[in-house]
């Protein structure tokens, strides 16, 4: 499959000052951003209009090949009209926009966003004026066609994407790594984009990827390497990625920054019962001298208005409630936003 490498710039936007050699960085998986439109050779049949799907018969063939109902039945009613794909659009905007006083992260790393069109609505028309000029996204091999991408204030001097092999430990493709190489104050910062294979797969899968990204950073000959994303790893990962090939490496800014700014949500994930902080972002530990961790702007952007209640029944068949949990973005409401929660850090480059 062709891969397309996308360097862009956003215009016109109106950048936003900042004389200080700080810079603020968000990771944030949007769940499923999709445009409104199938692209060939991709399954995304569910984020399709309703309208579409009733009158192709490829789609409902798709559709009933599904073995899960729940998902099934999304895949055949979901109505991903313009209207449900602009809303949550909009809703991603502001909780971006919530972050510093309303400032906004200088750079945002997604995951879970399919392609450049509708990243380029995110940034020029929902973030409009919040100078987000630049943005990097490379189209990859995943399945349903969900990618990794970048928005900055800061030039984007180049970018490189690192396929992740799964070979010979599964045949299935999943998401390379964008390393985006940004000028900031006089500095190269690499910002490595991650989105690891799913807890769905074996946890070796993810030791490849954290292969990948370790000889990714070793390789790059930027002042400042930066890794962040969505990792997928829990603690019971065995063989476990990021303990074996990136903590050696690399300085975990959830260890000390949880402690310097004060635990501001159980986590960035929650299933079934339990939190985890699958959202996460690293620094590579030989660029300490070029660059100072802000630990107490660590924050995991936990807004009332992005969380909700949620029942749920337990293993046992037991009735649970769970609250203040990252609240999904509704299609038929429009409401919601992520189940994911992002993470963001301040950097300051020496």
């Amino acid at each position: 499959m062709k891969t397309i490498a996308l360097l862009l710039v956003f215009l016109p936007l109106t950048a936003l000052s900042n004389n200080s050699k700080t810079f603020s960085l968000m990771t944030y998986n949007v769940q499923n951003l999709f445009d409104i439109k199938h692209d060939k050779g991709k399954e995304d049949w569910t984020y399709l209009p309703k309208e579409f799907k009733d009158s192709s018969k490829e789609v409902q063939e798709y559709c009933e090949s599904l073995n899960n109902p729940f998902y099934r039945k999304n895949c055949l009613e979901y109505n991903w009209d313009f209207k449900a794909m602009k809303g949550k659009i909009l809703n991603l905007a502001k909780v971006i926009k919530s972050y510093d006083n309303g400032r906004g992260p200088d750079v945002v790393v997604f995951q879970e966003i399919e392609n450049v069109y509708v990243m380029r609505l995110l940034a020029s028309k929902a973030l409009e004026q919040m100078g987000y000029r630049y943005g990097s996204l490379i189209e990859g091999p995943d399945s349903r066609g969900i990618d990794v991408g970048l928005i900055s204030r800061f030039p984007i001097s180049n970018r490189i994407y690192h396929k992740v092999d799964l070979r010979p430990i599964s045949l299935r493709s999943t998401r390379g790594i964008l390393e985006t190489v940004l000028d900031i104050h006089g500095k190269k910062v690499s910002i490595f984009a991650n989105h690891w294979p799913s807890q769905a797969n074996k946890d070796e899968t993810r030791l490849i990827a954290s292969r990948t990204l370790l000889r990714a950073a070793l390789e790059s000959r930027s002042d400042v390497k930066v890794a962040a994303g969505d990792f997928n790893t829990i603690t019971t990962d065995d063989p476990h990625g990021i303990k074996r090939n990136i903590l050696p490496y690399f300085e975990d800014v959830e260890r000390l920054g949880k402690k310097a700014s004060g635990e501001k949500a159980p986590g960035t994930h929650w299933y079934r019962g339990e939190w985890s902080s699958l959202d996460r972002i690293f620094v590579f530990k030989d660029d300490l001298n070029q660059v100072e961790i802000q630990y107490e702007s660590y924050d995991i952007v936990a807004h009332k208005f992005m969380l909700r209640d949620f029942e749920w029944k337990d293993e046992n068949g037991n009735s649970k409630t769970a609250r203040g949990i990252p609240m999904s973005y509704n299609v038929d409401t429009y409401e919601g936003f992520s189940d994911h929660l992002p993470v963001c850090i301040k950097l300051t480059v020496q």
